[in-house]
């Protein structure tokens, strides 16, 4: 504003002078004259200056908008470059939402253990208070890879590790995000074709070794660290379904719900709306209950079940201990699966307790269309066995110890 105040004042004086001066150097032109031509020149002189000032604001404004323009163009390859990256986490399918979901989670699960180096009692009596998602592990904890077993046929105690050195391992495993997903396969007999996974959680410690269920289950359990790592576990396996159905919608992963969550009313709710946004990995995830938890079932549960069930998911039994179902209730409650230890199946053997013929068993479960699973398949005998008694599905080490899933096929 100063510099154009002086512009203005500079030819308002040079029209001053021009209108004062003007009939003293021209002979006789009337002052009069003299004032309009001051006049004249002021208005003009204000012309140019508007005009040369709106071609200025007219170029600073071009070079605004075309750094605008940039700008904008930036921010959008960004958001394209975000978009990208969000789809590769949430799949082809696109299920932001239920990313979104997962976000929220894994920040509870960080305020979470923020939170879990209280004291024990501390920890304990906080417990129930907890909302989360808690999947359990599979009591199958004793499994190694081969490449383990010649340290696993040492007794030496040295090498293993004492219960405060497993709680830091399993901490910092949380805190760095060393918890791995492994997949165990289930297999169709004969063929041995894999059409089912079951998730299993390891942690991996300072110097890359894995840590087992076995090593470290006792100690999360009585810290509390033990839902952590199972809500991990749940988020790992719905992101390798979304990845895994871009290129096989065949294949199925079984993970195994622990009775803490069936029992926590209020967290069971949450754990049936997360499922609800992943509705459409209905087909591809099952999940796992033990038979005591599902016979111990509170009406609340039930309840859930049947809406989950309602979504599309099915279920299965695991650790069973009789086999004295009511085959045809279980089959409505959308139970499509029943593992049991391959021992108590193999023809000769005692079995568990049912309330039908061992030869009748196949059949009873195939008109309610549940499928028989026989767990820790450690043996061709025991394959045989199981051939002798038309039981469909295998799993166990025979078909494949857990591994991680860049490492299966």
């Amino acid at each position: 504003m100063l510099y154009h105040g002086i512009i203005i004042i500079a030819y308002a004086l040079t029209a001053v002078v021009i209108a004062v001066q003007a009939p003293q150097y021209v002979a006789g032109l009337d002052p009069i004259i003299g004032y309009w031509a001051g006049g004249v020149f002021f208005l003009l002189c204000a012309l140019v200056h508007d005009f040369i000032m709106r071609h200025v604001e007219r170029a600073r404004f071009q070079r605004d908008l075309l750094k605008m323009r940039s700008d904008l163009d930036m921010a959008e390859s960004g958001l394209d470059r975000f978009d990208n990256i969000l789809g590769k986490l949430a799949g082809k399918d696109g299920n932001i939402e239920s990313f979104a979901s997962e976000m929220q989670i894994l920040r509870r699960l960080l305020r979470q253990l923020s939170n879990e180096k209280q004291p024990e009692d501390a920890t304990s009596q906080a417990a129930g208070e907890e909302e989360e998602i808690v999947l359990s592990e599979n009591e199958e904890i004793a499994e190694q890879t081969v490449a383990d077993e010649d340290v696993a046929d040492d007794d030496t105690e040295p090498v293993q590790p004492l219960d405060d050195e497993i709680l830091e391992i399993v901490r910092a495993g949380l805190q760095e995000n060393k918890v791995d997903l492994y997949l165990q396969p289930i297999v169709r007999l004969p063929q041995r074709r894999t059409l089912f996974y079951e998730a299993f959680s390891r942690i991996r410690g300072p110097r890359g070794e894995v840590i087992t269920p076995g090593q470290y289950l006792k100690v999360a359990e009585n810290t509390g660290l033990i839902s952590t790592i199972d809500n991990l576990l749940l988020i790992r396996c719905v992101q390798l379904i979304r990845r895994v159905r871009q290129r096989n919608v065949d294949i199925g992963f079984f993970v195994n719900v622990s009775a803490r969550t069936l029992n926590d009313t209020a967290f069971f709710r949450q754990f049936i709306e997360f499922l609800d946004e992943n509705r459409d990995l209905a087909e591809s995830l099952i999940l796992e209950f033990a038979q005591e938890d599902i016979e111990n079932a509170s009406d609340v549960v039930e309840t859930g079940l049947k809406t989950l069930a309602r979504m599309g998911f099915t279920f299965s039994v695991d650790h069973v201990h009789r086999l004295d179902f009511d085959f045809a209730v279980l089959g409505k409650r959308n139970f499509r699966y029943l593992k049991v230890a391959a021992v108590e199946l193999l023809p000769g053997r005692p079995g568990l307790p049912m309330d039908i013929h061992p030869d009748d068993l196949r059949e009873a479960l195939h008109r309610e269309n549940i499928e028989l699973i026989a767990s820790m398949v450690e043996d061709e005998d025991t394959v045989i066995g199981l051939l002798d008694v038309e039981v469909g599905f295998g799993q166990g080490y025979l078909f494949g110890v857990p591994r991680p899933p860049q490492s299966v096929n």
